[in-house]
């Protein structure tokens, strides 16, 4: 049985909701008669480096992330600059895991479309990525309301244990909802200003230490204001 290296790339470290989800990926994989994964978690440098020397080693390698503004954390794309001096050598096959706050999934596929691309850049076989919307629901779930999602994933575990990829129809049914209809969107953007859910987003602001930079808009386009200087619109 080939051996796995799981990779958390949220900036949350072990109490993320990628490593809730990849957890149940590797029981999946376990169950199926594989050999407990390694986990390395990149948020921490140790980890960071260990995920480098382990990748080298691994027979698989299953990269976990959040979404970080339609794309990946920085700290991740950060390790796969590292890796570029690796590519077109043999190395292990990848598959990806990318979850999201949106209920939608199609904000994932072009960071999945990425992903894909990125495994033929470094000459390594492709498993497929697992997408899912609605992570963010974990912080605050209790286990047994997301057993269905938990068996979802460990299916998915058992796929990639038993056959080296993901099968599509079962990548499918973990996306869900792929786009909101008309009345959904609209019922769900009335959500998002219930002040339950500001007080939710607030207390991550807080606890972050971004509260004051709330309403930074560090892409806003500019405009020349003097010679070399400029302000934004």
């Amino acid at each position: 049985m080939p051996s796995l290296l799981l990779l958390n790339g949220s900036p949350r470290g072990p109490r993320a909701n990628t490593m809730k989800m990849l957890a149940r990926v590797a029981e999946g994989w376990q169950e199926a008669g594989g050999a407990a994964p390694e986990v390395a978690h990149l948020a921490s440098r140790a980890g960071f480096e260990r995920a480098l020397a382990a990748f080298a080693e691994a027979d698989m390698v299953l990269l976990g992330m959040p979404l970080y503004t339609d794309s990946m954390p920085a700290l991740v794309l950060e390790w796969l600059t590292a890796l570029v001096p690796a590519a077109g050598a043999p190395g292990p096959t990848l598959g990806f895991l990318v979850q999201s706050g949106f209920p939608e999934a199609l904000h994932s596929r072009p960071l999945e479309r990425y992903l894909e691309k990125l495994a033929r850049r470094l000459g390594a076989p492709y498993a497929g990525t697992l997408v899912r919307g609605g992570g963010e629901a974990l912080q605050t779930m209790p286990d047994r309301a997301c057993r269905g999602l938990w068996r979802q994933l460990r299916t998915l575990g058992a796929q990639l244990a038993r056959e080296g990829r993901f099968a599509p129809a079962e990548l499918q049914a973990l996306a869900g909802i792929e786009r909101l209809g008309p009345v959904a969107a609209a019922l769900a953007g009335l959500a998002a200003r219930l002040p339950l859910t500001q007080f939710y987003w607030n207390g991550q602001l807080r606890r972050n230490g971004a509260w004051d930079r709330r309403f930074a808009a560090p892409y806003a386009p500019c405009a020349p204001i003097g010679p070399g200087v400029r302000q934004s619109v």
